[in-house]
């Protein structure tokens, strides 16, 4: 398993308030075959799974 750390800085649009979310996205090192995947199809789907996630710009506090 292949994982990767995102980070996020989001301003809450009700308080003005900045903080940094974190969240991990995984995929496998191997493939359907059991074959290793090149390190750049390994890259492509972490930055797609990171691209593809989107934090509530609220924080707790105006939820």
């Amino acid at each position: 398993m292949v994982s990767r750390r995102v980070f996020r800085r989001l301003r809450c649009p009700g308080c003005g308030r900045t903080r940094r979310e974190m969240r991990v996205f995984g995929t496998p090192r191997h493939d359907e075959s059991g074959n290793v995947k090149p390190r750049r199809q390994v890259r492509r789907e972490l930055d797609a799974q990171a691209d593809a996630w989107r934090p509530e710009p609220r924080c707790d506090r105006c939820r």
